[in-house]
């Protein structure tokens, strides 16, 4: 019998877990080893694939403490039903090759989950930014206005690294969807077995070449880590931002997604928006976890990065996704207060910029002259206590600057400077609406991709539950 600390804090949690979001992996792994073993001749071996996909149908055999782990228990309930084809299942298997079978099978499901979510919100996001490719709004650096661009342009911008993370995450599909069936405790079989067909049962790319690599290595769950790390990182200063403009009503959420104070009426506080960046916040905590969970862990010790490392990853894919979903409703039909953007837009003196590129353009004396001319106004409208709305072309004139007052205007101008940043990859309009389409074909073929491959999964399983086994 266990002890019962080991019970309390390892045994029954691990079960739990396993219960809970292992099992349908189990029995694929399982009746795919058992076709492949029928196919070499093992006696008894279509009995057990067959018996799998009738037990996987009925109750799961309820939790006992005396047996080991889940895979134990259904053994149990082979054996009780047929112990020649539970015999047969068992040849050139072990529980290394096995678990860590149902991890990737377990990761990769969960990798296509995160992926759809991310797609749906990178189409929410070109949605929106459809709608606003002339809001005019000021982008921020070092906490100070800078520039004037486009709502289109920032949410472009932000689907844009969404795209290398959805990205980032079928590439990391590529190394997870590799089968370590037939490693067996980590120096293989003498049994004539077939680790292709494993793999093609099971729906993986390939079997993992080196038997030793295929049960030790860690590698493929820290690049798991590292690729959700990007995208939380990512979103989480884009839900900074939206917090931002929250705050000062240039953006407003739906009601459902904001809540009122018990003190002060007033209130309309974006708590989706928190709680996604929560979210963001712990899925970033839950990989570090994985990856101090593989760290100074000998090659052949499976514990830590096996059923240790299980629910961190879990968290990790839960708050992601739920962070990802918060945030995609908070975007999908924000009230944008356009006035007041380009109200701020025309008091911050944010386009002076473009003022700097027009007297340089007209008097041929470089930028740099142009730069300290400007910069030499903005000082004596300071000392003067004026707005830059006030300038004139008389101000220029000390400082060696002819400029009709209409060039003036327009240089001042936010839209107008918006306009005239036509080069790839800008803000004006007429670019803009050329990315966006861009942005959607590659929305549409990411989104191709996902669905084959989530199919290629579906159909796999369905076989194995009890279709054919093409």
């Amino acid at each position: 019998m266990w002890h019962d600390t080991y019970l309390s804090t390892v045994l029954r949690p691990d079960d739990a877990y396993a219960r809970a979001h292992l099992l349908p992996h189990l029995f694929d792994a399982l009746t795919a080893h058992a076709l492949m073993l029928d196919t070499q001749g093992v006696p008894h071996a279509g009995q057990a694939a067959s018996l799998l996909r009738a037990l996987r149908r009925a109750p799961f055999p309820p939790y006992d403490p005396r047996v080991e782990d889940v895979f134990f228990s259904l053994d149990r309930r082979l054996a009780a039903e047929d112990p020649e084809a539970a015999g047969a299942l068992r040849t050139a298997l072990s529980r290394n090759d096995l678990d860590m079978t149902l991890y990737r099978l377990s990761a990769r499901e969960r990798l296509m989950r995160a992926s759809q979510r991310l797609l749906h919100l990178r189409r929410t996001l070109l949605d929106l930014a459809g709608r606003e490719v002339d809001t005019v709004i000021v982008a921020y650096t070092h906490h100070q206005p800078a520039q004037p661009t486009t709502l289109a342009h920032y949410l472009a911008g932000l689907e844009n690294v969404l795209a290398r993370d959805t990205g980032r995450m079928f590439a990391a599909l590529g190394r997870v969807n590799l089968s370590p069936m037939g490693a067996v405790a980590l120096a293989g079989t003498s049994f004539p077995i077939d680790r292709q067909l494993t793999a093609r049962l099971l729906a993986f790319d390939r079997p993992i070449e080196n038997t030793y690599d295929a049960v030790s290595a860690s590698d493929w769950q820290v690049e798991l880590a590292g690729t959700v790390t990007a995208a939380a990182t990512t979103l989480s200063r884009g839900v900074y931002d939206l917090l931002l403009w929250a705050s000062r009503g240039l953006l407003t959420l739906e009601d459902g997604l904001v809540q009122g104070s018990s003190v002060m009426p007033q209130k309309r506080n974006p708590v989706a928006l928190e709680h996604a960046r929560t979210k963001f916040s712990k899925a970033i905590g839950a990989a570090q976890s994985v990856m101090l969970c593989a760290h100074n862990v000998p090659f052949g010790d499976i514990n830590d990065p096996g059923p240790d490392m299980q629910p961190p990853l879990h968290s990790m894919w839960q708050e992601l996704c739920g962070g990802v979903e918060l945030l995609t409703a908070a975007l999908t039909a924000p009230v944008i207060n356009r006035t007041a953007w380009r109200e701020e837009a025309e008091g911050s003196g944010s386009a002076v910029t473009e003022l700097a590129d027009v007297i340089a353009r007209r008097d041929g004396r470089g930028f740099r002259h142009a730069h300290a001319a400007v910069k030499a106004l903005l000082a004596q409208l300071q000392a003067s206590g004026r707005p830059l709305a006030s300038v004139t072309a008389e101000d220029l004139a000390p400082l060696g600057v002819q400029l009709p007052e209409r060039e003036l205007a327009a240089a001042l101008d936010p839209a107008a400077f918006i306009a005239r940043r036509t080069t790839f990859g800008g803000p004006a309009p007429s670019v803009m609406r050329g990315a966006l389409h861009a942005a959607r074909e590659r929305l549409e073929q990411d989104l191709l991709i996902q669905q084959h491959t989530r199919q290629r999964f579906a159909d796999a399983r369905a076989r194995l539950e009890g279709g054919t086994e093409g």
